[in-house]
């Protein structure tokens, strides 16, 4: 049986982003699971958990910990890979891969939220889809796009099934953020992708993990299925 110590489940919690919010979370006094297939800076009070999220059963019985030893509210899929490459020049092999934990590991991830967070009621699944997704893009692996545009719709595919165990399942669809991501790019190309935006900057991490946060919070109870922009009006979906 759970304790009543709020809980939250992040994958890619080795990223800029996963970090973020992590650290986000824990200042709020969660529990906070932080799983990626990557070794974790330690931070205090995070229950850094190796994990690769193609790996399914592997998924489900970190869920099924984190219900177990928490009062579960929300899972994060934030674990992605992004590559840089030619469109021509881009490989089957790097497809795969890519697919396989950009969807396949989201498809996993809300799966098992989706099993754990119904049975106790409800809670909130958020995705990190991308603009890659909306939009499309040259000069990264077209699996890249492909996978996110994947998550965006499994996301909608959640929250109608999870709308009836009061689990609300959103994404959000950030531009290219500064921080690690951005820094395969030379600075020449950092440039010109600041000056493109409208607000004449790249996104930073924070400014997603506020958006998180709102979707993920149990006081959020009517956006359901949604995939929220956070690229400073580069793509504006109607």
């Amino acid at each position: 049986m759970s304790d009543q110590r709020r809980g939250a489940v992040i994958t890619g919690a080795a990223g800029d982003l996963g970090r973020d919010l992590a650290e986000s979370f824990l200042r709020d006094g969660y529990v906070v699971f932080g799983a990626d297939v990557m070794p974790q800076p330690p931070i205090e009070g995070l229950v850094a958990v190796t994990l690769d999220v193609t790996d399914r059963a592997a998924v489900f019985a970190l869920a099924a910990r984190a219900a177990a030893e928490t009062r579960l509210e929300c899972w994060i899929n934030a674990a992605g890979i992004f590559l840089t490459v030619p469109v021509p020049a881009a490989s089957e092999a790097d497809w795969q891969r890519i697919i396989a934990v950009n969807l396949t590991g989201v498809f996993h991830g809300c799966a098992a939220a989706l099993d754990v967070l119904s049975r106790a009621g409800g809670g909130r699944i958020v995705n990190i889809g991308s603009v890659s997704g909306q939009i499309g893009g040259v000069g990264v692996h077209p699996a890249y796009g492909a996978s996110k545009a994947g998550v965006h719709s499994l996301t909608k595919t959640y929250a109608l099934e999870g709308a009836r165990h009061g689990v609300l399942c959103n994404a959000v669809a950030p531009s290219l953020l500064d921080g690690s991501m951005s820094r395969i790019f030379s600075v020449a190309q950092r440039e010109r992708l600041a000056r493109t935006n409208p607000l004449g900057r790249m996104g930073r991490v924070g400014e997603v993990t506020r958006v998180v946060r709102f979707l993920a919070d149990l006081g959020q109870t009517f956006v359901n299925g949604a995939v929220v922009p956070v690229n400073g009006g580069s793509y504006m979906p109607s």
